[in-house]
C-alpha cells in the first residue's frame, strides 16, 4: 500500500487539518471509524430539486476559508472532534429494499414508487462534506459506494473539489454505467495561486478541469459549478484579467455544458474562527465584504447581497454561457429567474436518466409563476413532506418546545409556515428578493403569490465587481 513521501503513517492527512494536498500519491495506512448519520433529507429542501444527501463522512480535508459546514455551528461543535463515516451496508440495505420506516420513507422521496425511464430521483453526494478529498484516498469509500448505486440503478450527483479521478481506479469505478453519475466541480477561480490561499488544501482548478476532461471522455456527464462567486476573486484578478470568463472556457475545452452558479453569501453569525476565516478572504480579494453585506440590510444568519449589487457578473456569466450552447442552472435566490430548468443543478425534467428530480419546490415553483401560473405552498410540498417529521431535516435544539416539534412537526408544516409569513428571511417573498408577489390569501391561511420577476437595470459600473466581455 502507498504510504505519504512526508510521513510514515501520513496522520497529518488523515487528521484532516493537513496541509498535504497530493492525493495522488498519498495513501495512508486505513483506520476504522466512528460511525456517522451521514444519509439524510436535504436541510435545503425549501427550493432544491434533490431531497436526498449523502455526506460520507464527517468533515473534509480541504479546510475552504468560506466553506458553508463552517457556518453550520452544530454540525461542528457534534462531528468534527473525530472523523466519522457513514455505513455502506446501511445505503445498501435503504437502496435495497430494507431500512424500515426510514428507508421506506427514504426510497419514497427518491421516487422509487414512481420511476422514469426506470430511474428514480438522484442521490446528491457531498452535500456538507467532500466525498473525494484524503479522509477517501484514506478510507476508499466512494469505490465501494460507487458499486452500491450501480447494483440499483440509483443516480447520483456528486459535488467536489478533488483530484481522485486523476486515479484510474476512480474512473474504473464510475466508467461501466456512466451515466449514473454525475460530477458537479466546484471552483470558484481560474487563478491557481488565488486559489491555493483560499481553498486550502484542496487540488488547484487546473487540476479539476483535467478530473473534468477525463470524466467526460469516459461518459460522465460533469458541470462546472461556479461558487461561491467572489469580487476580486472570482470575476477579475491581477494576472487573469477575466478570470470569470477564462473559467468557463476551460471547462468547456474539457467538454462541460452544464453551470450551477450563485454569487457567495457572508454568514451573520461569525465565530470568532468565522470572523478570522472571512478577514483573510478580505485581505486576499481586496474587497471589504463584511462591510459592505452588512449594508444589504439587517444580519441574518446568510446574508445575501442585494440583486442590484450581483446583476453584472450575474448576467455575463448568462449571456456567455449561452451563447456557448450550455444548460445553466442559478442557485442563488437572487436571479432564479435566470434557470433553464427547475432544477438548479441545471438538469432538464426531460433528462433520461437524472430527470425524475422533484418538481416540488421553490425554484421549479418561480419558474412555474413565470410562465403565468399563480403559485402557493402546494408548489412547494411534496408528498413525503407529509410523513415526514421535520426533526429528519433540522435539529429543533432542546426544550419544551423542540421536544414538541421533535415529536409531531411534520416537514410540510415548516415548508407551510415559511411560505405563509411572508416577514421571514426564508419567505418566498424575502429570498426571491421581490421576484415574486402576494396576490391573495385562502381560506386556509395559503399565499397566492404572481411573478412579476427582478428588472435587469444594465448597470456597467457596480462597486468591487470587475466584469467585461473579456475581448
Amino acid at each position: 500500500m502507498l504510504r505519504c513521501e512526508k510521513q510514515n503513517v501520513c496522520a497529518e492527512c488523515f487528521k484532516y487539518s493537513a496541509h498535504c494536498k497530493d492525493a495522488t500519491v498519498c495513501k495512508p495506512v486505513k483506520k476504522k471509524l466512528r460511525s456517522y448519520p451521514g444519509l439524510r433529507y436535504t436541510s435545503d429542501g425549501f427550493d432544491c430539486a434533490l431531497p436526498v444527501a449523502i455526506d460520507s463522512h464527517s468533515v473534509c480535508s480541504f479546510g475552504c476559508l468560506y466553506c458553508f459546514s463552517n457556518n453550520l455551528i452544530q454540525h461542528r461543535e457534534n462531528f468534527s472532534k473525530e472523523v466519522g463515516q457513514t455505513s455502506l451496508a446501511m445505503i445498501d440495505r435503504i437502496l435495497g429494499g430494507g431500512g424500515g420506516k426510514r428507508g421506506e420513507q427514504i426510497r419514497y422521496a427518491l421516487n422509487y414508487h414512481k420511476k422514469k425511464n426506470g430511474y428514480p430521483t438522484p442521490i446528491q453526494l457531498g452535500a456538507i462534506t467532500d466525498p473525494l478529498d484524503n479522509i477517501e484516498r484514506n478510507q476508499g469509500w466512494f469505490l465501494k459506494f460507487a458499486e452500491i448505486v450501480k447494483k440499483y440503478d440509483q443516480p447520483v450527483r456528486i459535488s467536489t473539489k478533488g483530484n481522485l479521478f486523476l486515479l484510474d481506479e476512480y474512473i474504473d469505478a464510475v466508467k461501466d454505467k456512466p451515466h449514473l453519475f454525475r460530477v458537479h466541480f466546484s471552483i470558484i477561480t481560474c487563478d491557481d495561486a488565488i486559489l491555493a490561499k483560499i481553498d486550502k488544501r484542496a487540488p488547484s482548478a487546473t487540476e479539476r478541469i483535467e478530473c473534468m476532461r477525463r470524466l467526460e471522455e469516459v461518459g460522465v456527464e460533469t458541470c462546472l459549478r461556479f461558487r461561491p462567486i467572489l469580487p476580486g476573486i472570482s470575476d477579475s484578478t491581477k494576472n487573469h484579467p477575466n478570470a470569470w470568463k477564462e473559467l468557463i472556457d476551460m471547462a468547456h475545452k474539457a467538454g462541460c455544458r452544464n453551470i450551477s452558479y450563485e454569487v457567495g453569501f457572508v454568514p451573520g453569525r461569525q465565530t470568532k474562527d468565522l470572523k478570522k476565516k472571512w478577514k483573510e478572504i478580505e485581505q486576499i480579494s481586496g474587497i471589504p465584504l463584511n462591510g459592505i453585506y452588512k449594508r444589504f440590510g439587517k444580519i441574518q444568519a446568510c446574508m445575501r447581497p442585494h440583486h442590484s449589487w450581483t446583476e453584472q457578473i450575474m448576467f455575463a456569466i448568462y449571456d456567455y454561457c449561452k451563447e456557448l450552447g450550455w444548460n445553466i442552472g442559478v442557485s442563488d435566490p437572487c436571479w432564479k429567474q435566470l434557470n433553464d430548468y427547475g432544477c438548479c443543478c441545471a438538469i432538464s425534467p426531460e433528462h433520461k436518466v437524472f430527470g425524475n428530480w422533484q418538481r416540488e419546490q421553490g425554484t421549479e415553483a418561480l419558474l412555474k409563476a413565470k410562465n403565468g401560473k399563480i403559485i402557493t405552498s402546494k408548489d412547494v410540498i411534496p408528498d413525503w413532506a407529509y410523513k415526514t417529521l421535520a426533526h429528519d431535516l433540522i435539529n429543533p435544539g432542546v426544550g419544551p418546545k423542540a421536544s414538541f416539534e421533535r415529536r409531531l412537526v411534520k416537514w410540510s408544516d415548516v415548508l407551510f409556515q415559511t411560505w405563509t409569513e411572508l416577514g421571514k428571511e426564508r419567505s418566498p417573498l424575502q429570498y426571491f428578493q421581490g421576484a415574486i408577489l402576494p396576490i391573495g390569501k385562502l381560506s386556509d391561511g395559503d399565499i397566492q403569490f404572481k411573478y412579476v420577476g427582478l428588472k435587469r437595470k444594465n448597470n456597467k459600473n457596480t462597486p468591487y465587481w470587475k466584469v467585461n466581455n473579456g475581448k
